[in-house]
């Protein structure tokens, strides 16, 4: 089957590997083209229309399909009290130490039962593809033992067989200390259980702050699996600046996330080194704290990439239009550099560069199609939604 969609207008970075700095704002852009898809793949961008097609699409803008590089899909239930405590006066660390945050998450998902933890989380996944969402990383780390989160994982597994949204498994079993543990013996068992989530995901992440996990135990764990052979990732600055970014920088993480508190030093390490700066804008806004600072992290030659952080707690977002409003607003990126950093730079987070994250020939047919609209009305118009999504060829028409 041939599909041919005509873009009036088409932007997209180009490439497999992150753009950083002032190159983060090359952006390719065609005018009245047409997209060729073949069997799932890009196999021509033409300035005429081919005699040969079985489907035709028409739309005023095209670009790639979002990819959203942290997430912390599946979990199951929702945290209302949370945020109506949060908009009352009481701080993250306050709510968590109370037994709300990530504790009561783990509560609910221990309960719930494999086919309730599918069902929850697919109706969430088909909302991000709704609204042009073609990728997503999905965190364990509401388990906080062996079977919990190697029930995280299985629902993972299931949920990408059954849906057309690429799923990148992440282990995150050093979320939080469960209040049976004390750090020490938490990371011990950690590491103990990596072995046995070998064949099930290529990322291991663990939350590197106060109230979390110290930076002694953070490295020693993802040392223990870097050398298990796993890539690996870490929440770092978001409460506190306890120094996980020189930790991310020394193990080589493929990305430090968050960021929030940053100092000159810690900037400077970023752009002398291969990890890439994951920024989410709608955790400081649920959060009500201060902005990452992507324009200096961009300025410094910093490679940027854009996520949605949701969860239940901090950032209870299934809208990328807002992830980019506020990433224009708040944190200065110009309208290329948001999609360069939601699009190519979250595919080199997740190590699917190679097939996705741009249009271009021979990659994955993976692109939304939007109807009135041009590139800085999808980051203007909070709760836009694109006309068609496109995965892998396949068309889900809003």
């Amino acid at each position: 089957m041939k599909l041919v969609v005509h873009a009036k207008k088409l932007y997209t970075p180009i490439g497999k590997d992150p753009r950083r700095g002032s190159q983060m704002s090359v952006v390719e852009k065609y005018e009245d083209v047409f997209l060729c898809v073949e069997d799932g793949k890009i196999v021509e961008i033409l300035d005429h229309k081919p005699r040969s097609t079985n489907l035709f699409l028409q739309g005023d803008l095209v670009l790639p399909g979002f990819l959203d590089c942290h997430t912390h899909i599946p979990f199951y239930g929702y945290r209302e009290r949370d945020f109506l405590r949060r908009a009352f006066g009481l701080s993250y660390s306050q709510i968590h130490e109370s037994g709300g945050g990530i504790y009561e998450s783990v509560s609910k998902l221990r309960g719930a039962t494999i086919d309730e933890l599918i069902r929850f989380n697919l109706s969430l996944i088909n909302n991000l593809l709704t609204k042009g969402v073609t990728t997503i990383e999905c965190k364990t780390g509401y388990g906080l033992d062996e079977q919990n989160e190697l029930k995280q994982l299985r629902a993972i597994e299931i949920l990408k067989s059954i849906s057309p949204i690429d799923m990148i498994p992440t282990f995150m079993g050093a979320h939080a200390i469960p209040k049976s543990f004390n750090q020490q013996d938490y990371t011990d068992y950690l590491i103990k259980i990596l072995d046995l989530v070998k064949d099930k995901c290529d990322f291991v992440d663990i939350f590197c702050d106060l109230g979390a996990f110290d930076t002694y135990n953070a490295e020693r764990y993802l040392t223990a699996a870097t050398e298990k052979g796993f890539k690996v990732r870490i929440h770092a600055n978001e409460l506190s600046n306890v120094g996980a970014v020189k930790i991310a920088v020394k193990l080589k993480a493929v990305s430090a996330d968050h960021l929030l508190k940053l100092n000159e030093e810690d900037i400077e390490l970023l752009s002398q080194s291969d990890t890439i700066a994951v920024l989410m804008p709608t955790t400081s806004f649920y959060l009500n704290e201060n902005y990452a600072p992507a324009r200096r992290l961009i300025d410094s030659g910093v490679a940027v990439a854009l996520a949605s952080d949701f969860n239940p707690g901090s950032s209870p977002v299934l809208e990328p239009s807002l992830v980019m409003n506020l990433a224009v607003r708040f944190l200065k990126m110009s309208p290329k550099e948001v999609l360069t950093a939601y699009t190519l730079n979250s595919a080199c987070v997740l190590g699917v560069a190679d097939r996705s994250g741009t249009i271009e020939v021979g990659k994955d047919a993976d692109f939304v199609v939007y109807k009135e609209a041009d590139l800085e009305t999808v980051m203007y118009l909070v709760g836009i939604i694109p006309k068609y999504v496109v995965k892998r060829g396949q068309i889900f028409e809003n």
